[in-house]
């Protein structure tokens, strides 16, 4: 897993290309355009805040970059719609989602995705280094689906010791497998904000084989990881990976996007 550079203007240049897809506006013109209810994230230069959002078709996602340095913000490959933007620090930008899905967006200064890990990671050389900078985005249609589902188990291979896949889609109330298949003990417990409640309660999965199972009752997104092998840093808005894990550097979490069941 090799690392890479990317300079600004070739950013821009890629980027340049990408002007049909996304819609720049003003506040005001959000406004008129009768989505004043925009989701707006925060860039602190180390995280996003909130790391996870939820947007319907159309609405407006603005991104505002109260950092010091400029953002390069970029889209993984599987993102229903490709985004590429440059944001200068202390700028804004509004991004319109057309398409419904799961994006994972990350800061391409400081983190890059590995196409084999199917997962973001620090930039070795970067400033905020083992910190990566990222936040997931789910876009649904007016009815809150519009996103294709995935499979619901999710495996710790022992070869990347990461949760594969990282996100997955299913209905509400379907029951979400873990496998672990690594040699070492993992937990599975959510993120949470500030005087939110659990949504599942701690899942341990024992070494060489441990299973278990959460049920997601309410749609929505949600963000899950291992305490024994990452930590989130709340003033960083991002998690750490502990030196001492397998997965080095990638943080051992990933998401679960709940969509509406299916009717009756």
């Amino acid at each position: 897993m090799t690392d890479t550079s990317m300079s600004r203007r070739t950013f821009l240049a890629g980027a340049a290309l990408l002007g049909a897809a996304l819609a720049v506006e003003t506040p005001a013109a959000a406004a008129r355009s009768g989505l004043a209810r925009a989701v707006r994230v925060r860039f602190h230069g180390t995280g996003f805040q909130p790391m996870t959002a939820v947007l319907r078709r159309g609405q407006t996602l603005w991104i505002d970059s109260v950092a010091a340095q400029p953002l390069q913000l970029l889209s993984a490959p599987s993102a229903p719609q490709r985004i590429a933007r440059y944001i200068g620090a202390g700028r804004a930008a509004a991004l319109r989602l057309e398409v419904p899905g799961l994006y994972l967006l990350y800061d391409a200064l400081s983190t890059r995705f590995d196409p084999v890990v199917q997962q973001v990671a620090a930039r070795s050389g970067s400033r905020h280094f083992p910190l990566p900078a990222y936040a997931a985005v789910l876009v649904t249609d007016p009815d809150g689906g519009g996103v294709p589902l995935t499979g619901a188990n999710v495996n710790i291979p022992d070869t990347s010791m990461t949760f594969q896949p990282w996100a997955l889609v299913c209905r509400a109330g379907t029951p979400v497998r873990f496998t672990n298949s690594d040699m070492d003990a993992h937990v599975v417990v959510p993120l949470l904000a500030r005087g939110e409640s659990a949504p599942f309660a701690a899942l341990p999965l024992p070494a060489h084989g441990g299973t278990g199972t959460i049920r997601l009752a309410r749609p929505g997104l949600y963000h899950y990881y291992c305490p024994l092998h990452a930590r989130y840093r709340p003033k960083e808005y991002t998690f750490e990976p502990l030196r001492q894990f397998g997965g080095f550097p990638f943080v051992m979490d990933g998401l679960v996007a709940v969509v509406p069941a299916a009717p009756v």
